[in-house]
């Protein structure tokens, strides 16, 4: 069965993803092609690509979107890895490079970017203060576990942070996996996200195998077999265990 065909077709809604990578990232596989292709298929509104640590993937996106005349809001956007944990930037202007947190948050604010924690109990330190300081907070990310999403939506609850939801995407048998869309068609995608205007259209779970290949690209990448070893017990083990307790 193609998951694809499962996306909802919503009348007089604005849809698209959000949190997703490119071959611009270290551990992606999706490439621009691809996403053109699925911004073709299921007619995108908007497309947030967030690729680590830097905003090319989403510029040169936005060059692909306009020599295919596709009229799709694209965001430059970057999910940059700072000492507390990955944090996404969305509409920055230029490349951040320092990631000191206080440093980080300095840059970004001076760009006007808005701030988007991600799974934020997956690889974060000071979550608290985290989610405090950002301007909104993922509470479905299809590779994280159950109870880390669960956590995750009583953390925007706590601070009452807009919301958003998405697929994580590393691979494009997933880049479905988190649809959004809003109503308001005069609403930029920003606009739509800080004013909790976003609902999920679309959310499937990344299976353990979905995960394990982009993982496997990162150990490659990065030369590091006891990094090979800790994503072989992180995926089979870790995340499942957490999917299925007190289920």
């Amino acid at each position: 069965m193609d998951d694809k065909k499962n996306v909802r077709k919503v009348n007089g809604m604005k849809k698209g993803i959000f949190h997703f990578h490119s071959t611009y990232s270290y551990d992606g596989i999706n490439t621009l092609e691809k996403i053109i292709k699925i911004i073709k298929e299921k007619k995108l509104d908007f497309v947030v690509l967030t690729d680590h640590d830097t905003i090319k993937g989403s510029v040169e996106l936005q060059k692909k979107v306009k020599e295919h005349n596709l009229n799709v809001e694209i965001p430059t956007a970057a999910e940059y890895k700072t000492d507390r944990g990955d944090v996404i930037a969305l509409n920055v202007k230029n490349e951040i490079t320092d990631m000191k947190w206080d440093e980080f948050y300095k840059n970004a604010k001076e760009q006007n970017a808005i701030l988007v924690l991600p799974h934020p109990y997956d690889g974060h330190s000071q979550i608290e203060e985290l989610a405090q300081s950002v301007d909104v907070i993922e509470v479905f990310n299809s590779r994280s576990s159950v109870v880390n999403n669960y956590k995750s939506y009583l953390l925007a609850l706590k601070y009452k942070k807009p919301v958003i939801w998405s697929s994580d995407s590393h691979i494009p048998q997933t880049l479905l996996n988190g649809v959004v869309g809003y109503e308001k068609k005069d609403l930029k995608f920003h606009e739509a996200l800080t004013n909790s205007e976003i609902a999920p259209l679309f959310l499937k779970k990344s299976s353990v195998s979905d995960i394990f290949i982009s993982q496997l690209k990162k150990a490659y990448v990065n030369k590091n077999f006891k990094l090979f070893i800790y994503i072989v017990y992180k995926t089979l083990f870790k995340r499942t265990k957490e999917d299925y307790l007190n289920l």
